[in-house]
């Protein structure tokens, strides 16, 4: 069982501040430079000032202590639960993904009830840890899944009021509050039995528990978390790119990867993306590198599960594209060991950065599909690092858990 619970949030009070667009922002992790200027510029409240990993934890608690005593930040009269209504479009479809905004009890991985699914770079965990310690706050909900073939939850959601709606990137929000005691008590049911999967914002969930176990205080005890339904046709899954940033040769090394993969050359990138979907059954890669491009497919569907290093792991972790990219390309052909490579989820910003660069490889991935991330997550095993991104990202200023 996981213990969920409605809380007293911080909201921001749109009669000083104006339309919640303005204030709100993607998590910090995928702000660019460009991208968090024109949040600085479009308001002086905008939650950036906040969680920017370019701004020293003491400076974003005077900031948010200050937005408390001049009513920018106003907290809640009532234990609330709060939903989200996000409406996004994705290659020419138009989705909706609906979830809530909660308080989740923070307990350790090893008792099963809270799953992660990736593993991650300490790095951005130590970051979050730092804004933790200093604000006593979570700025950021951390993305997490449940289960509900009858979806009586997005019911809940859509009988309740609407506080605001909004803008992020051109995607619509509608933010509101569930506060009948009698939903509040069927929400509270409904999610405790089961277990929750994080979808995103694993550092995040780290640094919370690593906090609590630091400082161990009722007050320190609970995460802010975002739940969506892994039943809803709008939670969407996708593939995370890598880019090879090296003196690595695709061409050069073509004759090792023919010993792996049949090689199709492809009319640019949409031909590329094309072969890809229609070949993600039999792990294919899309390669880019000097104009070029081409789909990669493995020839031994059993290739997989002739590594020695990975006997612990089962046959359905070692058949995932990712884990063969890192065993195979990286390891094998590429020999990079430990070197960082480049993940993002825009093949847009990858081929920008090859054409700044002039070198290394992009390889382009399919999906992990739902059925994939839930069987291996419930196994018990964590996919390699970015081998997913749940789109669109979770906005970050809705509503603030203040300890």
């Amino acid at each position: 069982m996981v213990k969920i619970k409605p809380f007293k949030g911080y909201l921001y009070n749109s009669g000083k501040t104006g339309d919640i667009s303005g204030v709100i922002a993607p998590p910090w992790d995928i702000i660019s430079d460009e991208e968090e200027k024109e949040l600085l510029s479009s308001s002086e409240w905008n939650i950036i000032r906040l969680i920017s990993q370019k701004i020293l934890p003491s400076d974003a608690d005077r900031s948010f202590q200050d937005w408390i005593k001049e009513d920018i930040l106003v907290k809640d009269a009532a234990d609330s639960f709060y939903f989200l209504r996000h409406k996004f479009s994705l290659m020419g479809k138009t989705y909706e993904r609906k979830g809530i905004f909660a308080l989740l009890k923070i307990e350790d991985f090893s008792k099963g009830n809270i799953i992660p699914h990736e593993h991650v770079f300490e790095k951005y965990h130590n970051n979050r840890y730092k804004l933790i310690e200093k604000c006593r706050a979570n700025f950021s909900p951390v993305f997490m899944l449940y289960q509900d073939f009858g979806k009586k939850i997005e019911g809940i959601m859509d009988k309740s009021p609407v506080l605001c709606r909004g803008k992020m990137k051109g995607d619509s929000l509608e933010f509101g509050r569930i506060d009948s005691l009698r939903d509040k008590e069927l929400v509270t049911d409904l999610l405790s039995p089961g277990k929750l999967l994080i979808a995103d914002g694993h550092h995040r969930y780290q640094a919370a528990y690593r906090f609590y176990t630091d400082n161990p205080d009722a007050r320190n005890s609970h995460v802010l978390v975002f739940l969506a339904n892994l039943e809803s046709s709008g939670l969407i899954i996708l593939p995370t790119h890598r880019y090879i940033p090296y003196d690595v040769s695709f061409e050069v090394e073509k004759d090792s990867f023919e010993k792996y993969f049949h090689v199709e050359k492809t009319s640019g990138l949409d031909g590329m993306f094309k072969k890809m979907e229609e070949n993600k059954g039999k792990h294919a890669f899309g390669i880019y590198e000097k104009g070029l491009f081409s789909v990669i497919t493995l020839k031994d569907a059993e290739q997989p599960f002739q590594k020695t290093g990975n006997r612990e792991h089962s046959r359905d972790w070692l058949s995932l594209d990712n884990v063969i990219l890192k065993d195979v390309i990286i390891n094998r052909i590429f020999r990079l060991g430990e070197k960082e490579i480049m993940y993002n989820a825009s093949h847009e910003y990858l081929l920008s950065e090859y054409a700044r660069r002039k070198e290394g490889v992009i390889v382009f991935v399919n999906p992990v599909s739902k059925e994939s991330f839930l069987k291996i997550s419930l196994n018990g095993e964590k996919m390699p690092q970015k081998s997913t991104y749940f789109y669109p990202k979770v906005p970050t200023g809705l509503v603030i858990h203040k300890f």
